[in-house]
């Protein structure tokens, strides 16, 4: 109910703005924004829908479990990793711009001196998550006993279980498609453009990108491949715990890094092209009726 509220207080809210002659950029944008926000409350409501559906197909108390996920949170945040992450992150931004400000755009130089940034930044996270490691395992122990007080006495039946969780997966998915349909229904109207020609902007955009992604989720499933590969080679040479082995996994890991990466720069000519032709499809869309 609150996503078509919101809906029709956008297409309100443009209309207004027409009528009353409020400059197309800043009343589109406070538009816009009220539809992002308006998605992301939507998507938060699944999200919530669901951890109470799979706590219910456990006999759970939702209450309860949901204080678990907040000790859990806690924990997760005690560790450090978000914040270490975030700085890798940040770090990565800078040397970006650093690198944009050295090379011109276009330039191999430029763009070997993103990848080897975006390389860094990977195994940046890659340590961190790695030292923060123990103390998330410990922190998802503790969630678990801690969810698991909160049920029955008495397990509920495994295969009862498989499929309660299937169908809240099932209903999240849908959940979450309805509330991009909604987000993209507001978007169209604050640009005052004809949602149904929009819709099959999309839909001629989403079939020229297709062929685009399957072949990218092709060759980064060959990059995961290629990686499980060479870390059973690693775990096969040498011995568990040694520098040798965390050494050679590293290596493994930054390659499989680098391949993924290769493989979406190949994407993105492709892609590039298809959001070209969305763009102009829904610019030529009629005013919304």
């Amino acid at each position: 109910m609150k996503a078509v509220l919101s809906i029709r207080s956008l297409a309100s809210m443009a209309a207004l703005a027409a009528v009353l002659g409020v400059p197309a950029a800043r009343a589109g944008d406070s538009c816009l924004d009220e539809a992002k926000q308006g998605y992301k409350e939507c998507k938060d409501g699944c999200t919530e829908d669901f951890h109470a559906a799979k706590d219910a197909c456990l006999d759970r108390d939702h209450v309860c479990v949901e204080a678990c996920r907040a000790d859990r949170d806690d924990c997760r945040a005690a560790t450090g990793v978000d914040a270490a992450i975030a700085s890798c992150n940040d770090t990565l931004t800078a040397a970006k711009q650093r690198c944009r400000n050295a090379h011109p755009a276009g330039s191999p130089e430029l763009d070997q001196c993103i990848d080897q940034a975006q390389l860094v930044a990977f195994q940046c996270r890659l340590d961190a998550i790695a030292q923060a490691k123990p103390a998330l395992s410990e922190c998802r122990k503790g969630f678990k006993l801690c969810a698991l007080a909160c049920g029955p006495n008495v397990p509920p039946n495994p295969d009862g279980v498989k499929q309660c969780k299937l169908a809240a997966v099932t209903t999240r998915i849908d959940c979450k498609g309805s509330c991009r349909e909604n987000a993209e229904v507001a978007t169209d109207a604050c640009l005052n453009r004809d949602h149904a020609c929009v819709e099959q902007c999309r839909a001629d955009r989403d079939g020229c990108a297709r062929p685009v992604l399957d072949q990218l989720a092709r060759d980064i499933a060959a990059c995961n491949a290629s990686r499980d590969s060479d870390i059973q080679n690693c775990q096969d040479l040498y011995g568990d715990g040694t520098p040798e082995r965390a050494r050679c996994i590293e290596n493994a890991q930054a390659a499989a890094f680098e391949c993924r990466d290769q493989a979406r720069e190949n994407a993105w000519a492709g892609l590039n092209h298809c959001r070209w032709n969305f763009r102009t499809c829904a610019q030529s869309c009629p005013p919304a009726a």
